[in-house]
C-alpha cells in the first residue's frame, strides 16, 4: 500500500510538471554562483570529512542505558522495537528522494529546464545533502542518549552508534528533500494549481517516514522532531543563498564582479 501511495504521488508530481508549464516563472528562480557556491562545497566537504571520523570513533558506552537521561515525553518509547517499520522506513525514504530527482529529469527532458538550471538543482541538492549528513554525523557522534532499541533488556549494545540517537537522520534528510522540492516547485511555478499537493504530499510522507523510525525503534520524538527542523532548515537556508534576485553579475569598463543582496 505504501509503495502504492509512492507511484502515485511521483506521477501526480510529474504530471504536474507537464501540465504547469505555462505558469512557469519567466526566469530561473536559483542560480549558481562562485561566491556562493565554493565555500559551501568547500566547508561542507571539510566537515563531511570530520563528520565521518567523529562517527568511526564512536564507542558504545560501558553499563546498561537509564530512562532518567532522556526527555519525560520520550521516555515511553524506551525499549520499542520493530525491524519491519526500520525497513519500511529506510525504502519510504529512497522513494521520497527519487521524486525531485525524477521530476526535474522529466523537465529537462521536456525542455522547460535548461541544462544550466537542472545544474542548479542537482549541485544545490547534493550540497543540502553534504550540510545535512555533516551536521548530522557530529552531532550524533557526541552520543547524547542512546536508541530506543537498547533500552531493552537483551538488546545488544555493543556497537557505537546505538548510543547516539540525537538526532534522526533520516527524518533530516526525508524534511530536507521535502522543503527543498516544494520550494523549488512554488518558484519555478508560481501560479500552479498544484503547489499545495507538492507541499502536502512531500510533507506527510517526511512525516511518515519520522514515524516509522519511532515506530522502529531507532529514534525517540524528540530525535525526530529535531531532525524535522534540521533538514528543513538546511533546504532553506542553501535554497536563499541561491536565489537568481539576490546575486547580480555587475560590469563597466575596468570592473567586474558579483553583488549579492541580503
Amino acid at each position: 500500500m505504501m509503495k502504492f501511495n509512492a507511484c502515485m504521488l511521483f506521477f501526480a508530481w510529474i504530471l504536474s510538471a507537464a501540465l504547469g508549464t505555462k505558469a512557469m516563472a519567466e526566469e530561473p528562480p536559483y542560480a549558481l554562483s562562485w561566491t556562493v557556491d565554493a565555500p559551501i562545497l568547500t566547508l561542507g566537504v571539510a566537515t563531511y570529512v570530520l563528520s565521518q571520523y567523529t562517527y568511526s570513533q564512536m564507542e558504545p558506552r560501558s553499563g546498561e542505558p537509564s530512562k532518567d537521561e532522556l526527555l519525560p515525553w520520550d521516555r515511553p518509547f524506551a525499549g520499542t522495537y520493530h525491524p519491519s517499520f526500520d525497513y519500511l522506513s529506510d525504502w519510504s525514504l529512497y522513494a521520497l528522494i527519487a521524486f525531485p530527482l525524477g521530476f526535474e529529469s522529466v523537465e529537462l527532458a521536456l525542455g522547460n529546464s535548461s541544462t544550466r538550471e537542472a545544474m542548479t538543482f542537482f549541485l544545490t541538492a547534493a550540497e543540502i545533502t553534504l550540510w545535512q549528513s555533516s551536521l548530522n554525523l557530529i552531532v550524533r557522534s557526541m552520543r547524547l542518549w542512546g536508541r530506543p532499541e537498547i533500552y531493552r533488556s537483551k538488546a545488544d549494545r555493543s556497537r557505537g552508534e546505538s548510543w547516539g540517537s540525537f538526532y534522526s537522520g533520516h527524518t533530516g534528510t526525508a524534511f530536507s528533500v521535502a522543503v527543498f522540492s516544494s520550494l523549488w516547485f512554488m518558484e519555478k511555478y508560481p501560479n500552479s494549481a498544484y503547489v499545495p499537493l507538492v507541499w502536502g504530499g512531500t510533507l506527510v510522507a517526511a512525516t511518515a517516514v519520522g514515524v516509522m523510525r519511532i515506530a522502529a525503534g531507532k529514534h525517540f520524538p524528540t530525535d525526530v522532531i529535531v531532525g524535522a527542523l534540521v533538514g528543513s532548515a538546511s533546504s532553506f537556508l542553501v535554497l536563499k543563498l541561491h536565489e537568481s534576485s539576490r546575486v547580480k553579475v555587475a560590469a563597466s569598463p575596468g570592473y567586474f564582479g558579483v553583488v549579492m543582496h541580503f
